[in-house]
């Protein structure tokens, strides 16, 4: 199979204890842990060993309060990634802030701070959330629907690009003075924004920008404007499908073909030592958590299905509502329903598959997932969302990684990375 243009990459997310509900409190491992920033600093460290590219802090301004979860969202993405890139060399990291509550001349300011004291190691993950309880913390007006939270977010990245560039430093030169300082005017919808900011464009150029790009909206944002892209992972035929629409709407938009976004779904791989061991761990999964009623209406408020569909029956793409009535973000929503529909699941077997790990092998199988949908142009890398952090993403840097070092798709230290980029 054909090498793809792309080098294989790794985003790490790194918030809190993991991405599974159960693992803050652990044996052995203090809960205020996901408070001290040593914490921060060792996962950081395992995904620079491992060559990844950034690191990956999701942002939600609300604390939930529940027995079954943990806080995932806690510090400041902009204060704690400033801590860790201080200390670690080499990768970057992404901070989430939202256009929904976050002002532009601010972002912009806190965007380019950490774009040049880190000499370009920064990007800013575009959200609008989508929870209801995040309005509350800013104003009782509510969270504005889907369509407005899109407008605003548009006309808020465009104000945040014009004052990037608004001031051109003669970076490298002894005289010259400011350079060229130019306010933006801005005037639209919902901003009014003199300018210029207060710090100039950096000489490597703006910070990177990523964006899930899963509704048309979204899509439209992130065509326009998105270096990554942070998705659900779907079907492989449904995510080859996503990532080709994604770069011709980039390329319809101008975009060259060697600057358009790159696609990389989040997956928490569960690595075992052998398909014995692989065997054992499912079906005692199934044996140990069989489907319900409540699964199978958990799985139908997920995919957005419309009410009396036969459990058993194989899913259709008529099955399910045009417009879901779900704060869901309909990315997810996408995502979940090319897993049905290219999987031939019924109802019932589709919550089955939500119970299992959607990548679950030992390192050479897990390699053989990523290279085979890599090849097949339907990523260009993978998010890895350790379950358990730090020591699910120790284990995938220490097994799987070399595994694909050796088979050559993957780089042995950042200078070879720097030269496959």
């Amino acid at each position: 199979m054909t090498r793809p243009a792309n080098p294989l990459e790794f985003n790490a997310w790194i918030n809190s204890s993991g991405s599974a509900d159960d693992s803050w409190p652990r044996p052995g491992k203090p809960l205020a842990r996901i408070f001290e920033l040593d914490s921060y600093l060792h996962v950081a460290r395992v995904a620079h060993r491992g060559v990844f590219s950034n690191i990956f802090l999701s942002d939600r301004p609300q604390l939930v309060i529940d027995e079954n979860t943990r806080p995932e969202q806690t510090f400041d993405p902009y204060v704690l990634l400033a801590a860790v890139l201080g200390q670690i060399p080499d990768i970057g990291g992404i901070v989430t802030a939202s256009t929904t509550y976050s002002d532009p001349y601010t972002l912009a300011r806190q965007m380019q701070s950490l774009n040049l004291l880190t000499k370009g190691r920064i990007g800013w993950n575009i959200v609008t959330s989508w929870h209801p309880a995040i309005a509350g913390n800013f104003s009782d007006a509510g969270l504005p629907d889907r369509k407005a939270r899109y407008e605003r977010a548009e006309e808020f990245v465009d104000v945040v690009l014009k004052l990037w560039e608004s001031w051109q430093f003669p970076w490298g030169q002894e005289n010259g003075g400011y350079g060229s300082v130019a306010p933006i005017h801005h005037k639209g919808k919902h901003f009014s924004v003199t300018g210029p900011l207060n710090l100039p464009a950096a000489p490597w150029g703006r910070p990177v920008l990523v964006q899930a790009g899963g509704s048309a909206s979204g899509m439209d944002l992130a065509a326009r404007h998105a270096d990554y892209i942070y998705a659900p992972l779907g079907s492989l035929e449904g995510s080859i499908r996503f990532r080709d629409e994604l770069r011709r709407a980039a390329e319809a938009k101008g975009r060259p073909s060697t600057s358009l976004p790159k696609v990389l779904p989040a997956i928490s791989p569960v690595i075992l030592s052998s398909e014995a061991e692989v065997a054992a761990y499912l079906r005692d999964l199934r044996e140990r958590d069989p489907v319900t009623e409540a699964d199978l209406a958990g799985a139908a408020s997920l995919l957005g299905a419309k009410a009396g569909i036969d459990p058993d029956r194989r899913l259709v793409a008529e099955d399910f509502l045009a417009s879901p009535n779900s704060v869901i973000p309909l990315g997810v929503i996408r995502s979940k329903r090319s897993k049905a529909l290219d999987g031939g699941h019924s109802l019932r077997q589709y919550a089955a598959a939500e119970k299992e790990p959607e990548v679950i092998g030992t390192p050479r199988q897990i390699a053989d997932f990523i290279v085979d949908w890599w090849q097949r142009g339907a990523v260009d890398g993978f998010t890895i969302s350790g379950s358990y952090l730090p020591d699910d993403l120790e284990l995938f840097v220490d097994t799987v990684v070399p595994v694909l070092q050796a088979r050559g798709v993957y780089p042995r230290s950042y200078s070879e990375k720097a030269l496959a980029a």
